[in-house]
């Protein structure tokens, strides 16, 4: 009688990816992070670009393949190229960004002996690096005070690649060789080749990552020189902007720093700029996403000791914005100037680069430990919108007034980003928020008079609709919050640009991050946060930065607040708000009313919204104050609120049939209720009800029938506890039992303390053959709802116990920062109480010597409180002197001034200054690790050292002494020349970290602006090559440094030498002599035409080009670059356009020519008068003479650019 079954069998699909371990961020900040996020929405995102990018790829080898093109190259300039897709028929490659780090950010006074005294060095903190290829793992740097091996591969990959190297060195190298120190030379970095970059990023934002470097992008024009992206490309939101923004929405710690890109001189490859300007308009692909850190070059800056900016210019070569939405992009910049990090060809490699791809670690690296400083002084990692938002907050204005297309909002100041940071409470205000659909926040700020008043709030928005249209100014953001500052009637509004090279204030609909600043601000201010339209998904999490208020200390009594008010409420939200006390914050807290837990929130303002609320409700609110040093006052009274009603609407449940079974009988307390079938099978019993108490255990016992033969039956009771209107909610199956023939079936169940007070559904369910679920129609079976009604359980009479977090005695050291590490508190009823400790007791100032108690306190909802835990925290006077400095050496040595620099000093407090010694005495005290010396004397020899002190006036040891001599008086060098260039010239000069990409220079280019930088004693890779306008020629190449500085090229300063008639990179290796003089010289660089040149001569054909060499006094040991940039070494070779002619003199009629090369030439004959006998094309035949009389001749070979004339004899 019963029906026939179809087994069903699944298969399982096991997909497996790649883990990786990450051991520099500790295990449980990095569960803090990700069990934050949507796990199974980044999954999707991850499997989705993963899948995406295979097909790409694999399309786009099989079409490289097919016509012929790359598929990865290097490039003359040493750009990495690698093709990832075809759009439009035309290859799409990545391509790296060859950029200098920057070292004008101000990270030095954020590590260890800088002048903030933060000892930050990124311990405990990972970067990922995605780049061309990878550093390599074993390399000298990676170790070190750090730790040892502290670069590790995410994806499995194995080919290793300079670029990857020299990035990944200039986030984290140690410093064993002081010039290459990273910013954050004791963090962790994680490698990834740049194939697969979205999905695995997604990956490891998932699993926590904070900060990832993509020094690379898409290639504007192909290996041809020809442009290759489409024009939509530049500046639009195309599909991997949206890609990025989508990884970065749902992994919000998460911030992508990338590069802008080197294509700033190159004003052609977009076709369609950006309203016809071609000067701008050149990012693309993930530098146009809304959310990441988009990073500009700029030059070496000119930076006080304290750490002000002077000056700074743009280097040309970095990429211009703005998006095409006119959003501000670049967002920042930083200094990519002849960077010296870590190369891959050795353990010991290293060497100088410069584009922007040093920029983008230099600003990563710096995040990084501002990440760390976050976290040491609040106690977890802020979100990517708070990081991004602060670096931008505090960037140093540059350029035109403002933000621009060009700088972003300007020259990274991480100096100013960390003082934020640690003043936040007090002369800054850093909160991360939550806006609600239809929410206004609003708060009132006094400003200090001094400083301009700069407030802005930064988001990281949804991601956008992707778009193929060229220059579509259609706004991609989706929530457009908005901030505005106003005082006595007046209204300040944020930046934004107005044009490609315009920006002013008004209503800015395009920005994820906004700013208004107010100059000479003074008095009281309103800030206030709003949203235009509808916010997608009810809500946004932002940032709000604060800078320019009052630091005058406020006397902050924690009074409890008075006036608390429900301004109004619905079945599942309610707004509060209570009079404010000064100086405090606030701690709110609600529950529904009979029960004993709290749900807590820290508040800054003086008003709150609640949402999630349950209808019918009765709930009570709490506020109290809290003082900076987290002092409380204690909780006002509760007031109380009920919720309106909502009609619930379950979802329906039925058996298609109770022909063969039904449920007969159901007993649970007071519910004892015989039935036969229904006719649905589902019958409402909601008017029958029982009772049931919070914490109880219960017995339900259900009863079936069978009309005839006896089936197995699954069972499952359903409770809504929280009044929601489903079964959905954890703990609401309150009990199951597999399917069997078994009759009756009981089982028992325990109310939780969570529970909603008052009625509420059950449903009971019988479903044949299976567990059944609490919604939805199934075959055979029955369901039945009732009616429960919970109440409270017995008196709470057991207080709370506390216990401290961390030893309770701490001894500091006077100037030591204490950060207070809290205390845990659990209750047999309310469960965990820590959010409710109060902390009192002594304040603790570790500028003072002395004892200090801290008190713990806490009560539970029934008025039990525990037993008062105390930490003793003891402030010990600072008798430990710093380390001596070292490394100290001297550079920019000039006739009367020199710049010192060393390696900081380390102290158990902080080092405060520097004192510079001359020959024993002092000339005076710096803050930071390096001086400029003025007022020498020309022609002097001068010995200097330096040492270190600390806040207490504990002097380190002295340096290592450095001697030098200045300058005597300029130098005058000969002239050297080419008189014509029209066929030939020097295109590339690369040596030292400087490299030089010229056309003609009308035979003499003087380019001693750039600057060199080498070391006694260090091998460094010398780069040339030579352009030629059509057909190749044999140059002769010579290069000359002046090592004893006297002004004379002289032979044994000749460095390298030879012949060659190749296009492409010519490379030889330069040792510099230990008896170098130390300082700024001259270098030159001669190509001549057909023969071996003098240092000082005019020549027919060929150029000369000079430069600046800086020679350091460096004692450390440095490798060979070989490959560095890969080339032909520099040898000798025959000329390439020449001739002999065979016999001469000629007895016969045919006169043999034979040419070195295979190029097309013409002869002419000529008698000694200069009149032409004869002409032709040569071919491989002889020149038939026989017409010509005895006598002598001249022969002229030309290929029409070039010819060459000899002598011949007819007998």
């Amino acid at each position: 009688m019963k029906k026939g079954y179809l087994s069903k069998l699944l298969i399982f699909g096991v997909m497996m990816f790649f883990t990786f371990q990450i051991h520099a961020q500790k295990k449980a900040e990095l569960r803090e992070i990700s069990g934050k996020y949507n796990q199974q929405k980044l999954t999707t995102l991850k499997d989705g670009f993963k899948q995406k990018a295979s097909v790409e790829k694999q399309e786009a080898i099989k079409i490289a393949k097919e016509k012929g093109w790359k598929i990865r190259f290097t490039n003359k300039k040493g750009e990495l190229l690698e093709i990832q897709r075809v759009v439009n028929g035309k290859p799409i490659y990545y391509t790296t960004f060859n950029v200098a780090a920057a070292k004008s950010t101000r990270t030095n006074h954020l590590n260890a002996g800088g002048s903030l005294g933060l000892n930050l060095m990124g311990q405990n903190m990972t970067a990922h690096v995605w780049d061309g290829g990878l550093a390599r793992a074993s390399h000298q740097e990676y170790d070190g005070a750090g730790g040892t091996n502290r670069f590790s591969i995410g994806d499995g990959t194995t080919a290793l690649h300079y670029h990857s190297a020299h990035v990944t060195g200039t986030i984290i190298a140690s410093g064993v060789v002081a010039n290459a120190k990273g910013m954050a030379p004791h963090a962790s970095a994680v490698g990834y080749d740049w194939n697969n970059d979205t999905a695995e990023a997604t990956n490891a934002a998932a699993n926590g990552m904070l900060v990832s470097n993509h020094s690379y992008g898409f290639a504007a024009r192909n290996q041809q020189g020809q442009p290759q992206l489409p024009n939509y490309y530049f500046g639009g939101y195309i599909t991997d902007s949206r890609d990025w923004d989508n990884i970065m929405f749902n992994a919000p710690n998460y911030l992508m720093v990338v590069a802008a890109g080197n294509d700033g001189n190159d004003n052609s490859a977009n076709g369609s700029p950006l309203a016809g300007n071609s000067s701008y308009d050149k990012l693309s692909g993930h530098a146009t996403a809304k959310n990441g850190m988009v990073v500009a070059n700029a030059n070496d800056a000119n930076i006080d000791a304290a750490g002000n900016l002077i000056s700074v210019t743009i280097n040309s070569s970095s990429s211009e914005g703005p998006t095409d939405d006119y959003r501000i992009k670049p967002d920042i910049t930083g200094n990519g100037t002849s960077v010296y990090s870590t190369y891959e060809s050795s353990n010991t490699a290293y060497n100088s680069i410069t584009g922007t791809s040093m920029a983008s670690p230099n600003v990563a690296g710096s995040l990084l430990i501002l990440q760390q400083h976050a976290n040491n002084v609040r106690g977890s990692f802020i979100k990517a919108s708070t990081l991004k938002g602060i670096a931008l907050h505090t960037a140093d204005d540059v350029g035109a007034n403002g933000p621009d297309a060009i700088y972003g909002w300007g020259l990274m100041n991480a100096k100013r980003a960390a003082e934020a940071i640690t003043e936040n409470g007090n002369e800054s205000k850093v909160e991360e928020l939550t806006l609600t659909s239809g929410q206004t926040y609003q708060i009132t700020v006094d400003s200090d008079g001094v400083n301009d008043l700069m407030a802005s709030i930064s988001w990281t928005d949804r991601a956008g609709t992707a778009t193929t249209a060229t220059n579509s100014s259609t706004p991609v953001l989706v929530n457009d919050l908005d901030i505005r500052v106003s005082k006595s009637g007046t209204t300040y509004t944020p930046w934004k640009l107005t044009g490609v090279t315009t920006n002013g204030k008004g209503d800015n609909n395009v920005d994820p991050y906004e700013r208004v600043d107010i100059a000479n601000a003074s008095g009281t201010y309103t800030i206030t946060v709003t949203h235009k339209g509808s916010l997608t998904g009810g809500s946004q999490n932002y940032s709000l930065i604060i800078t320019g208020l009052s630091g005058t200390p406020v006397v902050c009594n924690t009074t409890t607040p008075s006036n608390l008010t429900i301004d109004g409420f619905g079945s599942s939200t309610a707004t509060i708000s209570w009079d404010a006390v000064s100086g405090t914050s606030y701690d709110f807290r609600y529950r529904q009313t009979g029960t004993s837990t709290w749900t807590t929130s820290a508040i800054a303002g003086t008003s709150t919204s609640l949402s999630g609320l349950s209808p019918e409700t009765s709930y009570q609110v709490q506020v109290r104050s809290k003082c900076p040093d987290n002092s409380t006052s204690s909780y006002s009274s509760s007031v109380s609120f009920t919720t309106t009603e909502v009609q619930l609407n379950y979802c329906a449940s039925s058996g298609n049939s109770v022909a063969d079974e039904y449920i007969s009988k159901v007993v649970l307390g007071s519910i004892n209720n015989t039935t036969g079938a229904s006719s649905s099978g589902y019958a409402d019993y909601t008017s029958q009800s029982t009772s049931l108490t919070k914490g109880a255990s219960s017995t339900i016992t259900i009863t079936p029938t069978w009309t005839g033969t006896l089936y197995n039956e699954g069972y499952a009771v359903f409770i809504d506890y929280n009044k929601d209107g489903d079964f959905a909610d954890s703990g609401e199956t309150v009990w199951t039992k597999t399917a069997s023939k078994t009759t009756p079936v009981s089982g028992s169940f325990t109310v939780p303390t969570s529970a909603i007070t008052g009625t509420t559904r059950m449903r009971v369910v019988m479903q044949y053959n299976a567990v059944p679920s609490s919604c939805g129609s199934y075959n055979y079976g029955e369901t039945e709802d009732y009616t429960v009604n919970i109440s409270g359980g017995a008196a709470d009479t057991t207080a709370p116990v506390i216990t401290l977090t961390g030893a309770s005695t701490i001894n500091l050291t006077q100037g030591n920062s204490y950060t207070e590490q809290g205390a845990t508190a659990t209750d047999n009823v309310d469960g965990n109480l820590t959010s409710s400790i109060v902390i009192g007791g002594d304040t603790v100032n570790t500028n003072v010597v002395g004892t200090y108690v801290v008190t713990y306190n806490v009560s539970d909802a029934a008025g039990n409180s525990a037993t008062q835990v105390t930490r003793t925290v003891n402030v010990n006077a600072d008798t430990q002197a710093p380390t001596a400095p070292t490394s100290l050496s001297v550079s920019n040595i000039t006739q009367t001034t020199a710049t010192l620099s060393w390696t900081a000093s380390t102290d158990n407090v902080g080092v405060t200054t520097y004192e510079v010694f001359n020959n024993g005495t002092s000339i005076g005290t710096v803050t930071g690790t390096s001086a400029n010396i003025t007022g020498l004397t020309a022609s002097t020899s001068y010995t200097y050292t330096v040492t270190a002190k600390d806040d207490a006036g504990n002097a380190s040891g002295s340096s290592n002494s450095v001697s030098f001599t200045t300058l005597g008086t300029a130098l005058t060098y000969c002239t050297s020349k080419g008189n014509r260039v029209s066929y030939e010239w020097i295109d590339y000069v690369s040596f030292g970290g400087m490299t030089n990409t010229t056309a003609a220079n009308a035979g003499y280019g003087d380019f001693t602006s750039k600057v060199a930088t080498v070391s006694r004693g260090s091998v460094n890779q010398l780069v040339i090559s030579a352009g030629f306008s059509n057909t190749a020629y044999t140059e002769h190449w010579a290069i000359w440094i002046d090592y004893n500085q006297n002004g004379t090229f002289e032979e044994s300063e000749k460095v390298a030498s030879g012949s060659s008639s190749s296009a492409a990179n010519l490379t030889a290796n330069v040792t510099i002599p230990s008896t170098a003089n130390t300082g700024q010289t001259r270098m030159r660089v001669s190509m001549k035409y057909n023969s071996a040149q003098t240092a000082c001569e005019t020549f027919a054909d060929g150029e000369v080009e000079d430069y600046t060499v800086n020679i350091t006094n460096s004692t450390a040991n440095y490798t060979t670059f070989n490959n560095a940039i890969s080339g032909d070494e520099l040898g000798t070779e025959n000329n390439a356009f020449e001739f002999t002619m065979y016999p001469n003199p000629v007895k016969g009629n045919y006169l043999n020519i034979h040419l070195n090369d295979s190029r097309e030439v013409s002869f002419a004959i000529t008698n000694m008068l200069g009149q032409t006998l004869t002409t032709g094309v040569l071919t491989r035949q002889p020149i038939d003479i026989s017409k010509i009389k005895t006598g002598i001749y001249m022969l002229e070979i030309t290929d029409g650019q070039k010819s060459i004339v000899k002598k011949f004899i007819k007998k």
